[in-house]
């Protein structure tokens, strides 16, 4: 798909909204498979973060067909960067979308990784919310080759994993072709909302971008992975205000 890529702190990021990354999903999972799988990778600030520090996360991102800003501080960014229209396409979001659209139209998709039994639990949610759609595997294995195997005699449309961040864009740069799947995207913490594991944020918290707020309370481990958080907020900034300040010497 022919979108903008813009750069927050050297990490590309796709303009797109709800609908044409939807749209992108649904067209790469049909068959015949217009070409290579398409991965996509749901971007928040604490990936933009771990990417600056691992060039093999980095890499997998830039190769990413698409990149879709899950996260309000990416969001802010964009807008920073001449994208005022640019909203949030949160991967939870982007998953119960792409259930809706694959019930009617026979596509099979496969929820992978979470703690044990969770993966089988959002199917089930999943399935009970949109009938007839086709979950053809729940498995929590490890990210690795194994796993894609198992799923590839499942024969997905799509590939929805729950590996958290990092782990989960590693297994599906390195195993998505494998199961023969059309498209594959990383959903972090979807499944464990979907397996009632843990409350999704209501919607007036989620519009205010405060949903990051409302997990850390939840889930009070989350700090140290959050603590990056400042020093993102601090140098996009900084890197927003050089670049606006080039502009008006331009």
């Amino acid at each position: 798909m022919a979108t903008p890529r813009v750069r927050v702190l050297g990490v590309g990021v796709d303009v797109v909204d709800m609908e044409s990354a939807l749209d992108a999903v649904v067209d790469a999972a049909c068959t015949p498979r217009p070409g290579a799988p398409l991965h996509v990778v749901t971007l928040n600030p604490e990936i933009v973060m771990r990417a600056r520090r691992d060039p093999a996360l980095g890499a997998i991102i830039e190769a990413a067909g698409l990149v879709v800003p899950d996260g309000i501080g990416v969001v802010l960014a964009l807008r920073r960067r001449g994208q005022p229209g640019a909203g949030r396409v949160a991967g939870a979001d982007l998953l119960e979308s792409y259930a809706e659209r694959a019930a009617p139209r026979g596509q099979r998709l496969a929820l992978v990784g979470g703690a044990p039994g969770v993966a089988a639990l959002a199917a089930a949610e999943l399935e009970r919310r949109h009938p007839g759609l086709r979950v053809v595997a729940a498995d929590a294995g490890d990210p690795g080759a194994a796993t894609a195997e198992r799923l590839r005699a499942a024969a997905p449309d799509a590939v929805f994993a729950a590996y958290g961040a990092g782990r989960q864009e590693t297994f599906l740069a390195s195993h998505l072709a494998g199961t023969g799947a059309g498209v594959g995207m990383g959903v972090g913490g979807a499944l464990d909302f979907l397996a009632g594991r843990v409350p999704r944020a209501p919607g007036a918290v989620r519009r205010a971008g405060m949903e990051w707020a409302w997990r850390l309370a939840l889930q009070p481990w989350r700090l140290r992975r959050q603590a990056v958080l400042p020093l993102f907020w601090w140098l996009e900034r900084r890197e927003a205000a050089a670049a606006a300040a080039r502009r008006r010497k331009g």
